[in-house]
């Protein structure tokens, strides 16, 4: 594996016993959560919780942000130098799009 820029170095190798139930449980957590177990592992040591992963639609929906990051810019542009009204109504056209990325992005956690 890869060692990826600017990680420490992992140094220690830790070794434990697991009845056959929690090998299960951690397996299916490290699997819902999308990680490795030994990362699954890490996080639950380091930090108490598991950060899952984004899932493939959440991942496309940030791709739509960055996409439409441009057209914001512009619009925020054309308010200022136009007046508020032609950069409303560009902002109608991403309205519906915002609102579906905010509510499976934040709400539904």
């Amino acid at each position: 594996m890869e060692k990826i820029k600017g990680q420490p170095k992992k140094e220690k190798h830790i070794r434990f016993w697991l009845t056959n139930q929690q090998d299960f449980l951690i397996r299916q957590k490290a699997a819902k959560a999308g990680l490795t177990i030994p990362d699954y592992l890490r996080q639950v040591a380091v930090n108490g919780v598991v950060k899952p992963k984004w899932t493939e639609e959440e991942q496309q929906m940030v791709r739509r942000l960055t996409e439409m990051y441009e057209d914001i810019h512009q619009l925020v542009e054309q308010a200022q130098k136009e007046g508020v009204l032609p950069g409303a109504l560009l902002f109608t056209k991403y309205k519906g799009i915002l609102d579906e990325i905010a509510n499976t992005l934040c709400y539904n956690y």
